[in-house]
């Protein structure tokens, strides 16, 4: 347990049942995985972890106490002490033909912890939650890891997701060679990293994310304690994409599209509300970041409101043609025509409210409710008009 050693567990109240967990992550690029070893002192409050393994990414899996690796899954039931899982995990993965989503090379890395350690069900004694680690070693040229957690040294995180009593390193993440940008944004530390000699600009990103910030808080309340920015140029996937505490975006990406909206700022409002459409309605999330990516421009006086108008009416144009937003992947068209209902339910709130209230106060209460429908939207409507939205009854919003 070389590691396990650290980092002192805190003292501990005997009611509080809490138990360490440590992930253990070595990155290996002559053979493009991660080698991942888990422990965790549990005293028997860690019952047993089933992991999700039908990505095929991942191999050798060996554990002391009880394995089962059968079909998509791995079952494991853990000792009370000493207890240790170890597997390898395939880091390089290309998204479809236009570029990867993941990739190792000899000098750095991009992937998501969430495929390096596999997703799990676990049972642990009633109300039992644990204290999670995350350390990594790297290649001896190597200089430095970026994630979206919590650093308390170098290589070394602290894994503390308050929504979920089993803590598992997910989000962005890269290591190697790296230049990064750091910046203090109200209560959030932000990191904008990408591997030296990168073209990503993480000076224009620090400036615009700097512009938005205020505005940020305003609209939403808490941010997160910190945000990891993370990127590269080609071969990697031309988009951006968000994840807990962090997001991916490719060099290319244009701060400002020519449309007036914006991937940096459409992803950074998905890290920090993590809102997520369910079922048939993604049209919910996809549409609330692309509005708010340009509303928040908007309100920070980087874009005038005869802009702000210009941009509506090209979102408008864009999904004009589309007869109805419910169904289970948001396209372009349609995030641009859920952004002009946002728009429409915004300007009702507003007039019916006398300006009190906004379109803010229904996200944040979303916020709240973390995945939502239809139903949810119209119900927290509701109860800020005092009636039903008349935006809400749109044609739009009856199936297809």
């Amino acid at each position: 347990m070389a590691f396990l050693a650290l980092l002192a567990l805190p003292s501990l109240a005997d009611d509080k049942p809490v138990y360490r967990l440590d992930y253990h992550v070595t990155l290996n690029p002559d053979e493009d995985r991660a080698e991942v070893v888990i422990e965790s002192e549990n005293n028997g409050m860690l019952k047993r972890l089933n992991f999700d393994i039908g990505s095929g990414r991942y191999s050798n899996i060996e554990a002391n106490g009880e394995l089962e690796v059968k079909d998509d899954r791995a079952i494991w039931h853990p000792p009370e002490k000493d207890a240790r899982l170890t597997l390898h995990a395939k880091i390089t993965h290309q998204r479809r033909s236009d570029g990867y989503d993941a990739r190792m090379t000899g000098d750095w890395a991009i992937f998501r912890g969430d495929d390096v350690v596999p997703a799990a069900r676990v049972r642990t004694r009633p109300g039992a939650r644990a204290e999670a680690y995350l350390t990594f070693t790297l290649p001896e040229h190597w200089s430095s890891v970026s994630t979206g957690w919590k650093k308390l040294k170098d290589r070394h995180f602290r894994i503390d997701n308050p929504e979920r009593r089993f803590d598992r390193p997910t989000g962005w993440m890269i290591a190697g060679k790296l230049g990064t940008r750091r910046e203090k944004l109200g209560d959030t530390r932000l990191a904008v990293s990408a591997p030296r000699g990168s073209d990503l600009r993480r000076m224009d990103i620090v400036t615009l994310a700097t512009i938005v910030w205020p505005e940020m808080e305003k609209a939403f309340g808490a941010t997160p304690p910190k945000i990891a920015i993370i990127g590269h140029g080609d071969p990697m996937w031309r988009g951006g994409l968000s994840g807990p505490n962090a997001m991916y975006l490719h060099a290319d990406r244009p701060m400002v599209s020519e449309n007036g909206t914006s991937t940096l700022i459409h992803e950074l409002v998905h890290v920090v509300t993590r809102i997520s459409g369910k079922g048939n309605h993604d049209w919910i999330d996809e549409g609330l970041a692309e509005f708010y990516a340009v509303e928040l421009m908007f309100r920070a006086g980087a874009m005038t409101e005869s802009r702000r108008e210009r941009v509506m009416e090209g979102l408008a144009d864009w999904g004009d043609e589309v007869d109805t937003l419910i169904k289970r992947r948001s396209n372009g068209a349609t995030t641009a025509r859920a952004v002009v209902l946002f728009d429409q339910l915004d300007r009702e709130i507003r007039e019916a409210t006398k300006g009190e209230c906004s379109l803010d106060d229904l996200t944040r209460e979303l916020i709240e409710r973390r995945d939502v429908d239809l139903e949810d939207l119209r119900e927290v409507a509701e109860s800020i008009l005092g009636r039903p939205a008349k935006a809400l009854e749109s044609e739009l919003l009856r199936e297809g």
